[in-house]
């Protein structure tokens, strides 16, 4: 599954309260049971979302006041890899603290968002 919320900051905050006219899709968690890990399932849920998603953004195309203008997410290092090869650069660590390990900011990139709305 792929949780997120829509905020207009992206803070401690923004991961429990969800602002339906926010401007920040902020996943939270893209999550596949341990069985099925390292098949593809993860990158294909998340351009699946992604594409779903993409029609309620200002990213590709206006949508009007109501429409997102960043998806944002946060990672662990181990899997910055498997994020970037999914659109998503890495743009700093996260000032947002959990637990001991530290978190990096993602932000999609607008030419994998294109390719997506392209097909």
């Amino acid at each position: 599954f792929i949780c997120s919320t829509r905020c207009n900051e992206f803070n401690e905050e923004s991961m429990s309260i969800h602002d339906p006219t926010g401007s920040i899709l902020a996943i939270h968690s893209v999550v596949v049971d341990s069985r099925y890990r390292r098949q593809g399932i993860a990158s294909a849920m998340m351009q699946n979302y992604l594409t779903q998603m993409l029609p309620h953004s200002n990213l590709v195309a206006n949508t009007g006041n109501a429409g997102f203008r960043r998806i944002l997410l946060l990672a662990k290092s181990r899997l910055l890899s498997f994020y970037v090869d999914n659109g998503f650069a890495v743009l700093r660590p996260s000032p947002i603290v959990h637990g001991k390990e530290t978190w990096y900011e993602l932000e999609s990139r607008q030419d994998h968002l294109e390719r997506l709305i392209r097909g």
